[in-house]
């Protein structure tokens, strides 16, 4: 039995996904991330987003944001999921916790965004 590419909640990420956005070589390699087996993924805790970006940057995690450690600088993370600890960390450090629709929206191009995974 073959398993389909993408699951139904990636099939709506992708779709949020603006068309200009997903033409960029950036977009495109989040996608083929999200596509992964779900064998290759597993969470982010906070502590490895703060330790590999500086103040104010953008961020984005192809699986959950798990809440595990200290959210130092101010972030702008967009994933796919957010544990409740995770989200209160970066609000509280004065950073945004986002969609990745919606980081899409706001930068098409993926100019500046990091992926981490």
């Amino acid at each position: 039995m073959r398993k389909e590419k993408f699951s139904p909640k990636n099939l709506k990420i992708s779709a949020g996904i603006p068309a200009e956005a997903r033409k960029t070589l950036f977009w495109k390699r989040v996608l083929e991330l999200l596509s992964a087996s779900s064998r290759t993924k597993c969470g982010v805790n906070i502590s490895r987003i703060s330790a590999n970006v500086k103040d104010g940057a953008v961020v984005v995690v192809v699986d959950k944001v798990l809440g595990t450690g200290i959210c130092s600088p101010k972030l702008t993370v967009g994933a796919m999921a957010f544990s409740a600890t995770a989200k209160k960390a970066i609000e509280a450090a004065g950073g945004k916790a986002m969609t990745l629709m919606d980081i899409a929206k706001k930068h098409p191009t993926g100019k500046d965004v990091i992926i981490i995974k």
